[in-house]
């Protein structure tokens, strides 16, 4: 198993989740799915894992760079011309002409249009009979992106044509999974669409148990000549937080590499230290830099105080007393922003109800922010 950092992790170095992708699998077979994740969590490894699944047809598309819902069915009708299996291919030869039709530039056209292709896409596929999974990343984005270079109507209008499928063939082979590095939910809110999600199976990708920490830790230190002792190995997992994800074990294990071996929990604690600000970890400072991206320029300020008043409280704060420090925004901003910090990574909320950091390497280096 590889050192594998700022891209997913797939076939050998790829650790194995499999209550994950029993669950989605499980899922897809019964409904459509909204899988929720965090940025850096491993999502897409987990759905280019799903998409090797020999035992159902998946096509598996990164959607961030499209901005109409023409680009969108384009882009399904060519993945399904790429799929290498001769018993499909038969099936799909009757279904040429939309694969002619495929176009490499952007044009605008008229709602029906695409709506028209997408519906004779849908029922071409309902005619073969075959299940069939489309694995839809960072599809949150581009109905950001289609709201943002058009207006909300078109989003929403995309939205509504894909729920009228689901609910008009409830039986169907084809599925869709939906995921994407911001919420779905935020991202409807903020343009005002409603009732289009709400049929959605909700599937939640949760951190590493400390028992897969541990053995994802270990394993990753054997395969690349790192002598990590258990005990240490431990006390970087204890270290972490909530936010057990690979990426932060990546990040450990490719530091121990330019380091001397760590002989006790304080070597450990300065290399944790060190991590949070290291240039190899590009997590935390484009976590901080994100915020001009999925904010508003009055909502970057509201979260930018939330993460600064939660920097230096290490089990947390109350809503009602992180509110109170927060007077002078919005009950809507506030809880906006709050909702978008949970689901993207920065924060969570613990079983007795308190908000804190996800990640204490993200903290740590906040904390710094908060001081300098």
């Amino acid at each position: 198993m590889d050192i594998v950092i700022g891209a997913p992790a797939t076939g050998s170095n790829y650790f194995p989740r499999s209550h994950i992708s029993i669950a989605l699998q499980l899922a897809l077979r019964l409904e459509h799915v909204l899988f929720l994740a965090p940025r850096r969590t491993g999502k897409t490894s987990v759905l280019l894992d799903l998409h090797s699944n020999p035992d159902v047809i998946t096509v598996w598309l990164n959607l961030e760079g499209y901005h109409h819902p023409e680009q969108w069915i384009d882009a399904l009708i060519a993945e399904l011309g790429k799929i290498n299996d001769d018993g499909w291919l038969s099936k799909f030869k009757n279904y040429v002409a939309p694969l002619k039709r495929v176009k490499s530039e952007y044009l605008e056209i008229e709602k029906a249009d695409w709506q028209s292709k997408g519906q004779q896409l849908i029922a071409d596929l309902q005619e073969l009979n075959t299940p069939i999974w489309f694995l839809l990343d960072e599809f949150p984005i581009m109905i950001d992106n289609i709201a943002k270079t058009h207006n909300p109507e078109l989003a929403a209008a995309s939205l509504h044509w894909l729920r009228s499928l689901r609910q008009q063939n409830p039986n169907s082979p084809v599925r869709f999974l939906l995921t994407g590095s911001i919420g779905l939910d935020s991202v409807l809110k903020r343009h005002s669409i409603r009732g289009v999600a709400n049929d959605l199976r909700r599937e939640v990708l949760t951190p590493l148990t400390p028992e897969e920490a541990l053995a994802f830790t270990l394993q990753l230190a054997a395969d690349n000549a790192v002598n990590l002792p258990e005990a240490l190995a431990q006390h970087y997992i204890a270290s972490l937080g909530a936010g057990l994800w690979p990426f932060f074990i990546q990040l450990f294990i490719a530091e121990l590499q330019t380091s001397s071996p760590p002989t006790s929990t304080e070597d450990i604690d300065i290399i944790f230290k060190s991590l949070a600000h290291s240039q190899r970890n590009q997590y935390a400072s484009n976590m901080r830099e994100r915020l001009g991206e999925i904010f508003t320029p009055v909502e970057k300020a509201i979260a930018l105080n939330l993460l600064k008043l939660l920097a230096p409280q290490p089990t947390g704060m109350a809503y009602s007393n992180l509110r109170a420090q927060v007077p002078n925004a919005l009950d809507e901003e506030f809880d906006l922003v709050l909702e978008v910090l949970k689901h993207d990574g920065y924060l969570t909320e613990t079983a007795d109800q308190q908000l804190q950091f996800f990640s204490n390497l993200l903290r740590s280096y906040w904390l710094q922010k908060v001081r300098a």
